[in-house]
């Protein structure tokens, strides 16, 4: 990403209101309140207020330096169920020097903290580098021993600032190493679940490697999501900049409904290259924001999967059942778009291991982490 000075013109608070108000005519489940650093607006809380009043879950990504006890207590007033925040070093020094900041580092250990104390679930959120690639199995320990609900870690697109950091991006050998890795490692982090961020692959690699966190990953952009700026400009996920429509001009409804951007990115046959030819197009299909820019082509093929089109057999649809007390848990699940990927996660990993019924001790396999970490819903 790439803040700044706030725009000239940017939504009003009665704007941001108005399309929540949309948002949820459309059926909008979550509504993530990022940046830029949205602590900076006067008016999110009144924002996330609105949006929970109306029983959407809001979630907030900061880097944490704003976070003191009365805005935690504002957070949980407010209906925020979890905060995201930004740590991509266990050496203070080194986040510092990344987040552009002398005490950056401070700020966000004492934000993730605080948010625990208030009973708010919190998400690490890294950026994997060459410079940090080798601290990762830290900053995961680091996540768990301080209460983290979730690890998530995000491979480095070159947009934004990213585009001056063209040395810092991993190679496709040294990403698909790591996210072996991380697959590998999921329940060695319990009771914190460990994620992929921008590198949908990780689904494709769990299913080789037998491994649980289906549900999880598989590229959101235009089909399960997508951003809108301070300025009204729809795009299909946070980290790309094709403007699929604006929320001023010609409104939420139209642009999600209507957009050849999002029609292109919600028919995975218009997919080109390996992503196109993929069996796992539809648990993968690659990261969008990665190929556009690399490409300038949102349908082109991820150039940081190794993954050849026919390697392994396609993971096969198949009837799968689900005992009493797994269907109870999937029920419980408040979101609907996540209950689908629940489900679909399981079948995938029903297929990778031949099973014909799922029972609970799967779905603990197939969500690959167990304890805290897993909320309410996902409990036996």
């Amino acid at each position: 990403m790439e803040a700044g000075d706030k725009a000239e013109v940017e939504l009003t608070t009665e704007q941001c209101l108005t399309l929540v108000d949309e948002m949820k005519r459309l059926g909008t489940e979550m509504l993530i309140l990022t940046g830029g650093e949205p602590l900076l607006r006067r008016d999110i809380f009144d924002i996330a207020r609105h949006a929970s009043g109306l029983g959407m879950w809001v979630v907030m990504g900061t880097n944490g330096v704003l976070v003191n006890d009365h805005v935690a207590r504002k957070m949980v007033e407010c209906g925020v169920k979890g905060v995201g925040i930004s740590i991509d070093s266990v050496d203070p020094c080194k986040h510092n020097e990344f987040r552009g900041g002398p005490d950056a580092w401070k700020y966000s250990v004492r934000a993730l903290e605080i948010c625990r104390t208030h009973n708010l679930e919190v998400l690490v959120q890294s950026t994997v580098m060459k410079d940090n690639l080798d601290e990762v199995a830290d900053l995961m320990a680091f996540a768990r021993d301080k209460g983290a609900w979730s690890f998530n870690l995000y491979y480095l697109v070159e947009t934004g600032r990213g585009r001056q950091m063209a040395e810092q991006e991993l190679s496709a050998d040294q990403t698909d190493a790591s996210l072996r890795h991380l697959v590998g490692s999921q329940n060695d982090f319990a009771p914190m679940l460990v994620r992929a961020k921008c590198a949908p692959q990780f689904k494709q690699l769990a299913y080789e490697m037998g491994r649980g966190g289906m549900e999880s990953g598989g590229c959101m952009a235009g089909t399960e999501y997508c951003r809108i700026t301070p300025e009204g400009n729809v795009t299909p996920c946070p980290y790309m900049d094709l403007v699929a429509g604006n929320v001023l001009t010609d409104g939420f409804t139209a642009v999600w409904d209507d957009s050849p951007v999002f029609e292109d990115l919600r028919d995975t046959a218009r997919l080109k290259g390996k992503c196109g030819d993929c069996e796992f197009s539809e648990l993968c299909g690659g990261c969008r924001c990665r190929a556009y820019a690399a490409t300038g082509d949102h349908l082109a093929e991820d150039p940081a999967c190794l993954y050849e089109p026919g390697t392994l057999e396609a993971p096969e649809i198949q009837d799968v059942a689900f005992t009493d007390p797994v269907i109870q848990r999937i029920d419980r699940i408040p979101i609907a778009f996540i209950r689908e990927k629940v489900r679909r996660g399981l079948v995938a990993y029903a297929s990778s291991h031949n099973l014909a019924v799922i029972t609970s001790s799967d779905m603990d396999a197939a969500i690959a982490g167990s304890g805290r970490a897993l909320p309410g819903w996902a409990r036996s």
